[in-house]
């Protein structure tokens, strides 16, 4: 039986299984899947977008609560509510959401939707601003609509996730340091033991994870970040030391407590 995967509705390099979890467009081709469109998710008589209580722009998309824009909503095959989630008179609106809404709808967002969707989920408001993160994504190239033919022509030594986390996290601490930011303000730190052996580090990283999914926490941004790691390491045969600073984990969390 041939596995069905999703089109991301904002991700054009990823897709979602059928419970939601992204993977790489890439690898679900590699893997012989099928790439339905996200409609295909949900019923036809369930295609309905919900208008967000504060940005009547956006809306959020069965069956995992996905914001997008109505008019993307509208493309994809849904009809769009006109009644918001929460009355406008007892809203209580996430400031995250709002954050993240503001940035997808910024015109710096649209030429560049993967950095995009990686920035927001990557940073919080606390430390990244709607008008800092226009004023980085500025700083980015504007994204191709090339994106199949990439990916089809693919080698193993070519990973574009990994390639555009490092880039977004490299433009990232450039961008910190121009606007004066010290190391510590930064939410994640990137720190390698040393004298770790990469075997070693390897199998720490594995226990973690493996520990993670047992305890119901395999979905967590932790968690994908760790299981991005050992993918590309496994891939493209870069240190995994590498890929924790690339990807800002902090790999002092893995070693035990002595």
């Amino acid at each position: 039986m041939t596995t069905v995967v999703y089109t991301h509705p904002e991700a054009r390099r990823e897709v979602l299984t059928s419970s939601g979890e992204p993977m790489s467009r890439a690898d679900a081709k590699a893997l012989g899947y099928t790439i339905a469109p996200y409609a295909d998710l949900v019923e036809p008589s369930a295609r309905i977008a919900v208008r967000h209580p504060e940005h009547l722009d956006l809306v959020s998309l069965p069956p995992f609560g996905l914001v997008t824009t109505a008019q993307a909503a509208k493309t994809m095959g849904f009809v769009v509510s006109q009644i918001a989630t929460v009355p406008r008179a007892v809203s209580r609106p996430d400031p995250k959401a709002s954050w993240r809404s503001a940035i997808f709808t910024s015109p710096e967002a649209k030429e560049r939707p993967s950095a995009t969707a990686e920035l927001v989920t990557s940073r919080t408001p606390e430390n990244l601003t709607v008008d800092q993160a226009r004023a980085f994504l500025r700083g980015l190239p504007v994204e191709t609509e090339h994106t199949d033919t990439t990916e089809e022509t693919m080698t193993t030594n070519d990973d574009p996730r990994a390639a555009r986390l490092a880039e977004i996290s490299n433009s990232m601490a450039a961008f910190n340091k121009n606007m004066g930011y010290g190391a510590s303000k930064t939410p994640m730190k990137a720190t390698t033991p040393a004298n770790v052996e990469p075997a070693k580090l390897k199998r720490l990283t594995e226990i973690r994870l493996a520990a993670m999914e047992a305890s119901g926490r395999g979905r967590t941004q932790e968690a994908k970040t760790l299981r991005l790691a050992l993918e590309t390491h496994d891939r493209v045969g870069t240190p995994l030391s590498n890929v924790f600073a690339q990807l800002g984990i902090d790999a002092a969390k893995l070693l035990p407590k002595t």
